[in-house]
């Protein structure tokens, strides 16, 4: 499935910088808490980044690390660098490998750091285990995997009515228009796929009751472009299944919005040995 609705580089980055804020993109807690690991290792550590999120590859740019950014979306990597520090499709630290992140295994190379903001989320519920083996392999001894992800949000939210969920709005109770589109996601979920995105609420609602929420959030036209579709499972599922490959190092969450308790970014170290 492709990111986004348009292969245009340029409009991919217009669209994308509508995104600061939303759960697409990380958040400045997150991005410090993302540099205070980063700048824990040295030069001769070897990253990797799982896509192209602009504000990683700052990271990396702003240290001068080189680093590897694996996506088998090219036309999504470089729109994005137009979003970074640099300001230009692919930095001269970076080095571009088009791979699907579950066959990734088949690189030469291991690395000493992963990162993905979100990256676990694209990829199916039923293919978590082989995305957490794939990094697993991924890694040389006591390598750190950084995994941002979205968990399925609580039942309460899930089972909202819209209607509520305007009332709610209207009186404060949901402080952002962030923190609204979580909101409109979470009574799309699917529960039995364990996935909600942009164009799933989209779908689902239809122009008419996304239109009650305007002028304050223009949902369809900030969101018709994005494609995205996460799959968000119960976090606690998600911890069982990442104990075969790894130990749970800390576990990081946003604060800036309500919807941030649904985001963990785990701190996740290689074990000496898999629980095949």
């Amino acid at each position: 499935m492709r990111y986004m609705l348009t292969s245009n580089e340029e409009q991919i980055a217009k669209e994308w910088g509508k995104y600061q804020g939303y759960t697409v993109r990380p958040l400045p807690s997150t991005i410090a808490y993302y540099r205070h690991w980063i700048a824990r290792k040295t030069l001769q550590q070897k990253y990797l980044i799982f896509g192209g999120t602009p504000e990683i590859r700052s990271l990396f740019q702003a240290l001068a690390l080189k680093v590897v950014l694996l996506d088998k979306n090219i036309e999504i990597v470089r729109a994005m660098g137009r979003l970074t520090l640099a300001n230009i499709p692919i930095e001269k630290n970076e080095t571009l490998i088009k791979k699907n992140w579950l066959e990734a295994n088949s690189l030469p190379q291991k690395f000493d750091l992963l990162i993905g903001d979100d990256a676990i989320n694209m990829v199916s519920w039923n293919d978590f285990s082989l995305f957490l083996k794939t990094a697993y392999q991924l890694l040389n001894e006591d390598g750190i995997f950084i995994c941002h992800l979205l968990v399925k949000p609580a039942e309460k939210l899930i089972n909202n009515r819209i209607d509520d969920l305007l009332v709610e709005y209207q009186r404060g109770d949901i402080p952002s228009v962030y923190d609204l589109a979580s909101r409109l996601n979470f009574i799309c979920f699917d529960k039995k796929q364990y996935s909600m995105g942009w164009q799933q609420t989209i779908e689902a609602l239809g122009k008419e009751k996304l239109d009650l929420f305007k002028p304050d959030l223009d949902f369809i036209d900030t969101f018709k472009f994005c494609n995205s579709l996460f799959y968000c499972p119960p976090q606690q599922q998600f911890e069982e299944k990442t104990h075969q490959y790894f130990e749970i190092v800390e576990l990081f969450y946003p604060h800036e919005h309500h919807y941030c308790q649904y985001e963990p970014v785990y701190i996740l170290k290689k074990k000496a040995h898999a629980n095949d």
